[in-house]
């Protein structure tokens, strides 16, 4: 069970992964079955490059590739991806989360009689019953604003994990892709966290 925190934005599920392999092996591994599948997807120069090789990994380890993820996303957000950017190739984070009127200055807030927000999704599961995903409004008779917003930050100052580039076994490019992730689920909670807490819930809006 993963327990979500308003700073706590991704983890990983290792355990489940373990579970959910083929021959319940201590190596066996969900995940490696989907890099093996995917690999590819991976050109060549990219294999050794650390920041396209996580790049990689994670759109494996996440949804809708992977769902559930080896990543898992805390629910209430939309999505969290890596990407590089196309001017300098610097590692990137984007998080998009649905941003609730109740967020926004009361002078700049629609009023609910006029115009319908985002609703928790009462039917959705959460590991730690908190954090549930948000939908659009079952009511669709009435006017609705649905706000989001794109959190983009670079993560320059991650020490990325080296991928050795040829694996003559899955074992060893199954222990890259783990260690590479690792490092991104904790510098993503580490830098996107506390701004996510002053987006949304109920720090929202005190930056």
């Amino acid at each position: 069970m993963t327990s979500w925190s308003s700073t706590t934005l991704v983890a990983v599920a290792d355990d489940y992964d373990r579970e959910m392999g083929d021959s319940n092996a201590p190596l066996d591994s969900r995940f490696g079955r989907y890099l093996a599948q995917r690999l590819t997807d991976l050109w060549d120069e990219d294999r050794t490059d650390p920041a396209a090789f996580l790049v990689w990994a994670w759109h494996v380890a996440t949804p809708p590739i992977m769902s559930p993820g080896y990543v898992r996303i805390r629910p209430d957000l939309g999505a969290v991806r890596l990407t590089q950017s196309q001017e300098d190739g610097r590692l990137l984070v984007e998080i998009e989360t649905p941003v609730q009127h109740g967020q926004l200055a009361q002078s700049v807030r629609p009023p609910y009689s006029a115009m319908r927000d985002w609703e928790t999704d009462r039917y959705a599961y959460s590991s730690d019953g908190s954090h549930l995903p948000l939908q659009a409004p079952h009511d669709e008779s009435k006017p609705a604003l649905l706000l989001a917003a794109t959190l983009r930050l670079p993560a320059d100052d991650w020490t990325l994990h080296q991928p050795a580039g040829k694996w003559p076994v899955e074992e060893l490019l199954i222990d890259d892709a783990k260690n590479a992730v690792a490092v991104a689920v904790a510098g993503i909670n580490d830098i996107a966290g506390h701004r996510v807490a002053k987006l949304i819930g109920s720090e929202g809006g005190r930056w």
